[in-house]
């Protein structure tokens, strides 16, 4: 009976809530979710960004996207069957068939690349769809305004100016108007919120950068320091290098990842243009781990992105680059051993992470670009 009169309480809460939340002006969306078919980690950094922005607004939502829709993707919109006219023809044709209608909001869809867009064709609306797109390397580009012409989004966000900048050079200015600069972000829930008792010195996660790698590895020899890195055991699951239990029944995750990233003193980040650039071309990205590191209280060392999201925007002083093994070391020494000049950098940069690429911030920025789309 309690608990009953309880679930009534909170429900008569949330009416009352959604009530005045509707008096406020602002934009509400659907947000077209891949979290019931993609689990890998990066896709779980996504499920944070869905689900922060329905905190914020209550009147937004989370809707699965139907697993039928990658099914028909998968088998028509393949690298076999891009430049198949017939395969095209009927791709179309199903997404007319197959289409729902979701009319009392915006929707929105964070997608990894430019096929994403695909997933958009499945949807109408009497409303604006809104891409935002994560990944968009100088190799896609083209494929990415071929996309956009088709009209498959009113709104494109971009994390990345470069990506901007390269699109320009394949749509007419009046499509450009549609796309928009909008930098990875966090939300602040995930994280701790007092400074955690540091148990590692250096971690290295996802992509490495080779360069930073080798230092890490010599360093942690040389001084006897732990360093973590991500391996793979030989059934191919992800454990971090350095806490070997892990590496037989352990999957790394995001909370896990957090978890560790957290217990570390010195981050060491990079962008991937730095690692792997015949993929990422001219693209230089502020990526997550700069921003998950702050959050962490773990101070990032390493190189950073040339693109204007970072250069023009973060402290000169954010992310402590080094010239070369030596000057490497002398940076980890000083962070290691004098926790006090380490926790003055973290608290700094996490303030400013929290000011700035908060999934506050961000949304907030979102209901600035419906303004001046005129909506």
């Amino acid at each position: 009976m309690l608990s009953g009169v309880g679930s009534k309480r909170k429900e008569v809460i949330k009416q009352v809530v959604r009530a005045e939340y509707e008096k406020i002006d602002r934009h509400h969306f659907v947000f077209l979710s891949s979290r019931s078919v993609y689990k890998w980690v990066s896709n779980d950094i996504v499920n944070t960004w869905e689900d922060a922005f329905v905190k914020i607004d209550p009147l937004s939502e989370i809707k699965d996207i139907n697993k039928k829709y990658y099914l028909v993707l998968k088998a028509l919109r393949n690298h076999y069957f891009l430049s198949n006219k017939f395969a095209e023809w009927s791709f179309r044709k199903l997404q007319e068939i197959l289409n729902e209608e979701i009319n009392d909001r915006i929707l929105f869809l964070i997608g990894m690349n430019y096929r994403s867009l695909d997933l958009l064709g499945f949807y109408k609306t009497k409303k604006l769809k809104i891409a935002y797109i994560i990944d968009a390397w100088e190799n896609s580009i083209k494929s990415l305004a071929e996309q956009i012409l088709t009209n498959k989004a009113d709104i494109i966000l971009l994390a990345v100016q470069d990506s901007i900048e390269l699109l320009e050079k394949h749509l007419p200015t009046e499509l450009m108007k549609r796309v928009f600069l909008f930098p990875f972000f966090i939300d602040p829930d995930i994280y701790p919120k007092d400074i955690p008792n540091k148990l590692y010195d250096i971690i290295q996660v996802g992509r490495r950068n080779d360069t930073l790698h080798q230092w890490a590895l010599r360093y942690s020899l040389e001084r006897h320091r732990s360093y973590l890195y991500q391996k793979r055991n030989s059934k191919g699951i992800y454990y971090f290098d350095g806490r070997k239990w892990e590496g037989s029944n352990f999957q790394l995750s995001y909370s896990s990842l957090i978890e560790t990233l957290d217990r570390t003193k010195i981050a060491l980040v990079s962008p991937p243009d730095l690692t792997d650039n015949k993929r990422t071309g001219r693209v230089s990205p502020l990526t997550a781990r700069y921003l998950e590191a702050a959050m962490c209280f773990a101070v990032p060392a390493g190189f950073t992105p040339s693109s204007d999201e970072y250069r023009d925007f973060f402290p000169e002083t954010f992310t402590i680059v080094p010239r070369n093994y030596n000057d490497f070391a002398n940076i980890c020494d000083q962070l290691i051993n004098d926790d006090n000049a380490r926790l003055e950098i973290a608290v700094r940069n996490r303030r400013y992470v929290l000011e700035n690429h908060s999934v506050y911030s961000r949304y907030e920025q979102l209901q600035r670009v419906l303004k001046k789309y005129d909506v």
